[in-house]
C-alpha cells in the first residue's frame, strides 16, 4: 500500500483557484516525493504541478462524474437511459 499522496493517483479531483474563483477539474497523474508535489492534468489539458498540501482540493466521486458526463452511446440511443 503506497502513501497517501500515492494513492491520488489516478484519481480525480477538483482543486480551488482563489484567481479564477472556482473549481478545476482534472486526474492525478503522478506524485513526486522529493519536493511533496502532484502532477494533475485538467480537463482542459493544462497540467499543473502542485503541492496539494497547500490547495483547497476534494476528490470527485464517481457518482458525480457518471452525472455529469455523457456517454457517446447514450446521446445516440436516448431509450438507453430509461432502461
Amino acid at each position: 500500500m503506497g502513501t497517501r499522496n500515492e494513492v491520488l493517483i489516478g484519481q480525480r479531483i477538483k482543486v480551488w483557484s482563489a484567481f479564477d474563483s472556482c473549481f478545476y477539474s482534472g486526474t492525478v497523474d503522478d506524485f513526486n516525493p522529493e519536493n511533496n508535489t502532484h502532477k494533475i492534468t485538467c480537463d482542459s489539458g493544462e497540467v499543473e504541478i502542485l503541492c496539494l498540501d497547500s490547495e483547497s482540493w476534494e476528490t470527485i466521486s464517481n457518482c458525480s462524474l457518471m452525472e455529469r458526463e455523457v456517454q457517446p452511446s447514450d446521446e445516440q440511443n436516448p431509450l438507453h437511459l430509461q432502461q
